[in-house]
């Protein structure tokens, strides 16, 4: 009925194979369960972690946030960081002209320096 060639032949076989490794692709597929990715997750974790203010890197409208703290007081901490560098531990906000032991204890679990 048909007469082939070898390479014809050749030419074939491999399509047929070729065809049948993709349906079988595709049914696997199908039998599958599709794979969630929760994307973002991991990235907003620190946030959501502490909920607390960094003193070393909040700007002065964040530090206004502070009980106590106002627009003076965030601009006193902000120019204290920015002399004396980054705060060690939250315990040396005191060192800011203002921000006694009464005012750190009102602020200190609302900072964090990490």
């Amino acid at each position: 009925m048909f007469n082939l060639t070898r390479t014809e032949r050749g030419i074939i076989v491999f399509l047929i194979f070729t065809l049948l490794i993709g349906i079988t692709l595709i049914i696997y597929q199908k039998s599958r369960p599709p794979i969630k990715l929760e994307i973002g997750k991991f990235a907003v974790e620190e946030e959501v972690d502490s909920g607390r203010i960094n003193i070393n890197t909040a700007s002065a409208e964040d530090l206004t946030q502070l009980e106590g703290v106002g627009k003076v007081m965030a601009q006193r901490i902000i120019e204290h960081r920015d002399k004396a560098g980054k705060f060690a531990s939250i315990e040396d906000i005191k060192d800011v002209k203002g921000i006694g032991d009464a005012m750190f204890e009102k602020i200190k679990d609302d900072i964090t320096v990490e």
